[in-house]
């Protein structure tokens, strides 16, 4: 197999319509996996990294794309070079567009050896975080990991990094309120009572070019004044994040893929949401409320808003995003778990970093060994 790195924006750029064509016949279509998604990142976090994007060719068919990128990491408290996907703070999930017939494994195989051979001086730590559990990726690469260990002695691992909490939308909104316990259903009445009490209470939903501009003005509006305003963690607190998010809305390709819901009392944005259509799945990117309006919960009730409007719709799922925040756990207990792989290098800093994780997966084995000895017997005597 053929492999090209691609470190020139250029040549990725002019790369899209192959790119396409190998995600869409991959097993994970995903959006955030597309060459738009992708370059709306890049263009945020291009100016501390280095692009790194391989292409795998069989007899000149691409069978493999890996979206990576190079950048500057500190682990323990040891600076390293990293290899890692083109990672934005609002990707959902990530991965490698894989080529669905028996050349995927073999293309990763492929990828593999040339990351250890060909470009071993580049980095030290390889990191592939947000992978589907049940993705093939996640296949591939424990088999691959596996094999190259045996192989190289090279020192790698693969844990869980993630959980995105999710509804499946089968059901009607009455069933889906039904199973919800009675405190909560009797807190979500509360709320709407309380809030359409203090004024009009309108939802209004934002898709297409047409809407950019009013939908745009309304979303830093409610980010201006939302508790995270004052953290710095704001959309509306980073120039570039700004920029990010009109890239999307305005994208040619990108703009019927974004929502925004917002929430206005008496025509005054209040509360917002940005969500990502993917497929039969509706992600939240971001959900947002002004702060001086806490007291009535308007995020509870854009929240219940938008799940009814799903329910009734033709989605097949409602994705809370990447983090289990304690709000999320109130309207439903299933999960996604998504996966970190990490490879050591044999550089003088990925050896060091490596021998450090084996001596720290020994010494929790061996915790967990004596706590179980220290566990009484309940065999009677």
């Amino acid at each position: 197999m053929n492999i090209e790195c691609i470190d020139k924006e250029s040549a990725f750029l002019s790369l899209r319509t192959q790119w396409e064509d190998l995600r869409l016949a991959s097993e994970i279509p995903s959006f955030f996996l597309s060459h738009d998604w992708v370059r709306c990142c890049w263009e945020e976090i291009k100016l501390n990294n280095v692009l790194r994007i391989f292409v795998v060719r069989k007899q000149e068919r691409i069978v493999l794309i890996a979206p990576c990128m190079l950048t500057r990491t500190f682990r323990k408290p040891i600076p390293l070079n990293t290899l890692c996907f083109i990672m934005h703070p609002e990707t959902q999930i990530a991965g490698f567009l894989i080529s669905r017939d028996s050349s995927g494994r073999g293309a990763l195989t492929a990828l593999l050896h040339y990351l250890l051979t060909m470009k071993r001086r580049e980095w030290s730590l390889l990191v592939l975080d947000k992978v589907p559990n049940h993705s093939l990726t996640a296949r591939f690469f424990r088999e691959g990991i596996e094999e190259d260990n045996v192989q190289q002695q090279i020192c790698a691992n693969l844990d869980i990094s993630h959980e995105a909490a999710f509804i499946s939308l089968d059901k009607t909104w009455q069933a889906y309120l039904t199973e919800r316990s009675v405190r909560f259903r009797k807190t979500l009445r509360n709320v709407t009572n309380r809030l359409t009490r203090c004024g009009h209470a309108q939802v209004k939903m934002y898709q297409g070019k047409s809407a950019v501009k009013e939908a745009i003005e309304k979303l830093f509006a409610v980010s201006n004044e939302s508790w995270k305003a004052a953290d710095g963690i704001a959309i509306t607190s980073c120039d570039k994040r700004m920029q990010f998010f009109r890239d999307l809305m305005n994208g040619e390709e990108t703009t019927d893929r974004v929502r925004v819901v917002i929430l206005e009392l008496d025509g005054k944005p209040i509360a917002s949401e940005t969500q990502i259509v993917d497929g039969g799945t509706v992600y939240a990117l971001r959900s947002d409320y002004a702060d001086r309006y806490a007291s009535i919960s308007p995020g509870t009730y854009l929240q219940g808003e938008i799940l009814k409007d799903l329910f009734a719709s033709s989605h097949t799922e409602y994705n809370f995003g990447v983090g289990l925040n304690a709000y999320k756990s109130h309207w439903t207990e299933a999960r996604h778990q998504l996966l970190r792989v990490e490879v050591y290098n044999q550089t003088l800093r990925g050896r060091l970093l490596g021998t450090a994780y084996r001596w720290e997966s020994k010494i929790r084995h061996f915790r967990g060994v004596r706590r179980l000895s220290q566990v009484p017997s309940t065999r009677e005597e």
